[in-house]
């Protein structure tokens, strides 16, 4: 929510524009965490399909999404669209076969792994940063970037962008899929941005987030420059989204998803409504878009669009066919030209956690433990050199060994689970719990999340394989298998 249009200190003139002169997306949903978003951005597919309903893909797990799935990057290149990626890819790479140029992309820049640090470019005590490209053979040409060690990342992907829109044949369209690494942890940016906030912020770990911020609107400006002096920016639709909300202090340092409860691994509001918009010259703008949206609908809308254009009266085009997905094509209800086709989506089923929970028109139930739910204080007591809030949280997390535990505590027992319903288009920040006064959408509720987990399979979590260990591979993390 550390976007200017929700947080008014925020310095990100280039996005702010976009999305003030856009359409700001105020209920699109995604996962709590990074990878299962990601997997149901690029499949069109809800990752409860895909075994990845707890957690994410850890750096060496030997697992990662199937070679069987099609992504967006093969439609978009079935369609004769030109397709990179720029960013972190957090979708597997215990082998080759599941790297960005393998699965539809023409070259890949950034990392594997799900973090890493902005400048040293290192996860867990080892290097992650390359450029891939295919050769002739249809094998990716890997070259590790040792050069990138010392630069902060958002300005090497600026760079990057820029010169893979200079250099794109123009005889073809082009699709971009740059997921930044900012504002990810750990919270690091270039002192500059920082003291941006000066005078304006007290409370330094909300100077370094808002800084981060700040870094990340310029990397946005310099793909924004780029496709305007190339000619490309009036035929061109620019869509931004987090992948997650921002975390609880305990494990964060200075998000705030104010007025939302609750944060990133949780299914609170806070944890998957994602700060979100699309601008296009061709469209019209300054619209605040309230239509119920999920991140499985981004595949069949923009391969629709790929396929038919932007214009939704074209009933002749049907797009590609995608099989059985669980997305939707939403660009009419984007462009505000009808209602949004969704009533439900599911927020996530996992059988190890013992919790679930699932939005149905404007009712939200959970059963088993959501997460941690605290109500963030609002940014301008979190700006506040005395904000205690920060110091309180980490504090807390400390009596926990992990992150997890931190956020979910003991499992609930699946027998008697809790279970909580709100109405979170009357009340988006869940305080007003009504299940015991609405008993029949209790039983609808838990009807409908018993059909989802029929259409779930077991989480394919495995434990970190010893030989991932990047010693292997002169200290970097790299693919080690034929096939997983």
């Amino acid at each position: 929510a550390d976007m200017p249009w929700h947080d008014s200190l925020a310095i990100a003139p280039t996005l702010t524009g976009l999305a003030d002169s856009g359409i700001i997306l105020e209920r699109h949903y995604v996962s709590p965490i990074c990878s299962p978003t990601r997997s149901a951005l690029m499949t069109g597919k809800h990752p409860i399909r895909m075994g990845l309903n707890h957690g994410t893909i850890n750096a060496g797990e030997p697992f990662g999404v199937g070679v069987e799935e099609k992504l967006i990057s093969n439609y978009m290149k079935d369609l004769g669209y030109a397709t990179h990626q720029l960013g972190k890819w957090h979708l597997g790479y215990c082998s080759w076969a599941l790297t960005p140029t393998q699965r539809g992309f023409d070259s890949s820049y950034g990392f594997y792994n799900g973090h890493e640090n902005y400048y040293a470019k290192m996860t867990h005590d080892y290097f992650d940063f390359r450029s891939d490209t295919l050769g002739e053979d249809g094998k990716t040409i890997s070259d590790v970037q040792w050069s990138a060690n010392g630069t902060y990342s958002a300005f090497l992907y600026a760079n990057k962008a820029r010169k893979v829109i200079k250099e794109h044949d123009q005889s073809k369209p082009l699709f971009l899929y740059f997921p930044i690494q900012s504002v990810h942890g750990p919270e690091e940016v270039p002192p500059r941005y920082r003291q941006k906030y000066d005078g304006i912020v007290q409370n330094y770990q909300r100077k370094t987030l808002l800084g981060m911020v700040t870094a990340m609107d310029e990397a946005a400006q310099a793909v924004v420059s780029a496709l305007k002096h190339t000619g490309m920016w009036d035929n061109t639709i620019f869509i931004f989204f987090s992948d997650n909300g921002g975390p609880l202090a305990g494990i964060g340092k200075g998000q705030s998803n104010y007025p939302l409860r609750g944060g990133k691994y949780s299914y609170w509001e806070g944890g998957i409504r994602s700060v979100s918009f699309v601008h296009s010259p061709m469209l019209p703008g300054m619209q605040i878009n309230h239509e119920l949206l999920h991140v499985t609908d981004w595949l069949p809308t923009l391969t629709h669009i790929a396929a038919c254009g932007v214009n939704e009266h074209d009933t002749h085009c049907k797009g590609p066919d995608l099989g059985d997905i669980d997305g939707m094509n939403q660009w009419g209800a984007i462009i505000g030209a009808r209602k949004s086709n969704r009533t439900e989506f599911l927020v996530n089923v996992d059988p190890i956690n013992h919790n679930a929970a699932l939005r149905m028109g404007p009712w939200k139930f959970y059963r088993g433990n959501p997460g941690r739910g605290d109500w963030i204080p609002p940014p301008k007591a979190l700006n506040n050199k005395y904000s205690t809030y920060f110091v309180e949280q980490q504090k807390e997390r400390e009596k926990y060994d992990s992150e997890e535990e931190y956020m979910f505590g003991e499992p609930t027992d699946p027998k008697y689970p809790r279970m909580e319903l709100y109405n979170v288009v009357d009340d988006p920040a869940e305080t007003n719990e009504l299940s015991e006064a609405n008993p029949d959408i209790v039983k609808a509720m838990l009807e409908r999340l018993d059909y989802y987990q029929s259409q779930a399979i077991k989480p394919r979590n495995l434990p970190m394989d010893p030989a991932s260990d990047p010693s292997n591979f002169g200290g970097v993390w790299t693919p080690w298998l034929e096939s997983c």
